[in-house]
């Protein structure tokens, strides 16, 4: 009987042995330590309603968006290298170049060119510049040369006028003197002195009309003159500006288009012998070194832009079985989780992908691609991130944290302390975060629960 009684003990320490075993062996937050008795029982918690959420965890690193492969446009032998893998480079960067003594010959030649066709330039807007000042020059003659001819209109004018009216004058006198003398021939009585007196009067008078019609037509004539003289002085002054403004348009078109067309014959020669940065970027790869003899369009160098960026991530198999195209996530920097950026998932590796489309089946590229969203400007190509995505979530519910939850022969059960006693509660659980665990039934809210 004793023995029997023996077992007994056995077997039940044994089943409590077991249970322990399968109870969570985490570290449990803010517990709570409370006694039935005047021994302590061990950690409580307290059965709390809140949020649960069941979420998805895993990492990926900064990548651009678009890959750029670069190529020599012409074959040849590489002659630098000047960048490796890792490396940053900036727009316009010369990555490589080729070399070879027909190549050079004929980069120095367009050189050449390019140097003559600026020297011709050169020299024309000297010359122009020059011709510029003799015109400006010539200019400031000619408006000084119409101020002074113009001082003289007034003196042409007045004797004009003045001849004018003495041949109106002269021409008055001759008509009074004519008919003075016609009087005196029609009075038989006149005496022949007085006759011959009248006679000479009128000729006089014709004397002096002849005289003054000289005097005007001469004055006609200076002022026709000198309004020629107006209009030759206008026109140079004219001619002057007319040639000033056409100096200052510059040496013309030519010499321009000559040096654009050096400049563009040396940079497309530049062009197929250069390999250069179409932007801001980083190498991702490089298979060039000196004295490697390469065919035209063939990818060498292959750039990653570091402006435009996303998320390469490699969740396992039973992470992507959950994961759906266009799901919303969070991105964290793993150094510094407070940097953190909205983002969705834009692609996943075949066959998760949208519709299981087989398009990318046989690519290389088995990641998946999640897009940021906001200003990611401060990211460096190759950082690490934590992405979280929540599956599920639920409000005010019932909970406890994951590791008072006991699980034996797959039912889930809690140890309930009941005043000074205790005793298993089997629960149905609902939503599993990382660290709540939703509790649909077998409890309720400010219950106390003793922990592992």
């Amino acid at each position: 009987m004793i023995l029997s009684r023996y077992y007994q003990v056995c077997i039940l320490l044994s089943v409590i042995c077991l249970l322990l075993s399968c109870a969570r062996a985490d570290i449990p937050p803010s517990p709570t330590y409370i006694t039935t008795s005047s021994e302590p029982v061990g950690i409580t918690y307290t059965v709390q309603r809140g949020k649960v959420a069941r979420i998805l965890e895993f990492s990926g690193r900064v990548i651009s968006k678009e890959e750029i492969p670069l190529y020599f446009k012409t074959s040849g032998y590489v002659n630098q290298v000047f960048v490796q893998q890792g490396q940053h480079v900036m727009a316009g960067s010369v990555l490589a170049e080729l070399g070879g003594d027909a190549l050079e010959y004929q980069i120095t030649t367009a050189e050449l060119n390019l140097e003559m066709a600026q020297a011709t330039l050169k020299e024309a807007e000297e010359t122009n510049a020059y011709a510029i000042a003799q015109a400006e020059s010539a200019l400031t003659l000619a408006q000084e040369q119409l101020n002074r001819t113009l001082l003289l209109q007034e003196n042409y004018t007045t004797s004009t006028t003045i001849a004018r009216v003495a041949l109106e004058r002269a021409r008055t006198r001759a008509v009074f003197a004519q008919d003075e003398y016609q009087k005196a021939l029609d009075r038989p009585w006149e005496d022949q002195l007085i006759r011959d007196n009248y006679e000479r009067a009128h000729k006089e008078a014709q004397w002096e009309l002849q005289i003054t019609q000289a005097e005007y037509a001469q004055a006609i004539n200076n002022e026709l003159v000198y309004q020629q003289d107006l209009n030759i002085v206008e026109a140079i002054l004219r001619q002057s500006e007319l040639e000033l403004t056409q100096l200052k348009k510059g040496v013309g078109p030519v010499l321009h288009t000559e040096i654009e067309q050096a400049q563009q014959a040396l940079d497309e020669l530049k062009d197929t012998t250069q390999i250069v940065a179409p932007a801001d970027g980083i190498i991702v790869s490089t298979s060039l070194y000196p004295g490697q003899l390469v065919e035209p369009f063939g990818s060498l160098l292959i750039m990653a832009s570091s402006l435009d960026v996303e998320i390469s991530a490699n969740p396992s198999q039973e992470q992507l079985q959950t994961i759906t195209e266009g799901q919303v996530v969070t991105v964290a920097h793993s150094l510094d989780p407070q940097r953190a950026w909205a983002g969705t998932v834009r692609s996943l590796p075949y066959p998760y992908s949208m519709g299981g489309n087989t398009a990318n089946s046989g690519s290389l590229d088995n990641t998946a691609r999640i897009s940021l969203e906001g200003d990611v400007s401060s990211l460096n190509l190759g950082e690490l991130m934590g992405i979280t995505l929540v599956l599920e979530e639920k409000d005010d519910v019932l909970w406890l944290p994951s590791e008072v939850i006991r699980t034996y022969q797959g039912s889930a059960f809690i140890i309930l302390l009941d005043g000074e006693y205790q005793r298993r509660v089997n629960v149905e659980l609902g939503i599993e975060g990382p660290e709540r665990v939703e509790i649909t039934q077998g409890l309720e809210e400010n219950q106390v629960i003793l922990g592992p």
